[in-house]
């Protein structure tokens, strides 16, 4: 059986992730699914050297390194809507209320330069004051403190680490939908896409079949969960019950598109978020960074 090393780095991505590997092997192949460290030795440098042939995740930080030419290709990803709730105060009841108020943004990944895009696209950026908020102060997606302090007046927090901040007297607020490359995108090499190309094809197969399962077949989808991924997510989540496994199952299944294929509007605002603080991307075309053969091939299949 042939056999491809993934590393990942957020344990809220490990039930996917292991989806996956299951129907990897119904393919012939074997998915090592390693979760990573953070710094980029343990991190880039892997696809670089060839010690991992696939990155899980961090396509919105990789483009501005294949922006400076760096072999990185991209061949499909789960997520393509920005799917984190928010959350606010009672004197805010829709994203226009936010004028003149302060919105605490997790100084953390993509979520440090999402909230920007869509204050632009909202016609906000020039009204509300964007604070910073470390998880070294805050915990784990605990920005939400702020605006139960008061400091703050609304934020963007992860389906998943949303209760504490309900219990805690903030409120949904609905948003217009807001498309990027998000969660569990598959990062490559060109030189693993020469090398590797039938075990990438069956990894994208792969993908399309853990989307599937996980959007139709809950049943099959908890049974992985319970398995590998319980005893991982249990490092940052409640999964002390059947109930609570089941509840962020769903907000994993909620968060899937259809396909494991993105937007061209995922794309543009994926790289369009970064253009203040990277200038390399402005003359970048990141449709360069995608091989779209395997998703086509896939969707054939």
């Amino acid at each position: 059986m042939s056999s491809l090393k993934l590393l990942y780095r957020d344990v809220d991505r490990a039930p996917y992730l292991f989806a996956m590997r299951h129907c990897a092997r119904a393919t012939g192949l074997e998915l090592e699914v390693t979760l990573g460290g953070h710094g980029r030795h343990e991190w880039e440098d892997a696809l670089d050297s060839g010690a991992a042939d696939i990155l899980a995740e961090n396509y919105w930080g990789l483009q501005s390194q294949a922006a400076k030419g760096a072999p990185y290709v991209c061949v499909a990803t789960a997520v393509h809507t920005w799917t984190d709730k928010l959350l606010a105060a009672e004197s805010v009841r829709s994203i226009y209320d936010l004028r003149g108020k302060r919105l605490a943004v997790r100084a953390l990944g993509p979520q440090e330069f999402l909230p920007g895009q869509w204050l632009r696209d909202n016609g906000l950026a020039d009204d509300v004051e964007q604070v910073a908020v470390s998880e070294r102060e805050s915990g784990r997606w605990g920005n939400w403190k702020k605006v139960a302090s008061g400091e703050c007046h609304a934020a963007f927090v992860s389906p998943l680490y949303v209760e504490p901040a309900l219990a805690a007297g903030l409120h949904e607020l609905p948003y217009p939908p807001f498309e990027y490359v998000g969660n569990v995108t598959l990062n490559t090499t060109w030189q693993v896409i020469e090398g590797k190309r039938e075990d990438m094809q069956r990894l994208v197969d792969a993908m399309f079949q853990a989307t599937r399962m996980f959007k139709t077949d809950a049943a099959a989808a908890l049974r992985i969960l319970r398995e590998e991924p319980r005893e991982l997510l249990g490092q940052q989540l409640d999964v002390s019950t059947d109930d609570r496994l089941e509840k962020i199952y769903s907000g994993l299944r909620d968060e899937l598109a259809e396909e494991p294929v993105p937007t061209a509007e995922a794309i543009a605002n994926t790289r369009s978020m970064l253009l203040n603080t990277t200038p390399e991307l402005a003359d970048f075309n990141p449709l360069l960074m995608w091989d779209f053969s395997f998703i086509l091939a896939a969707k054939r299949r």
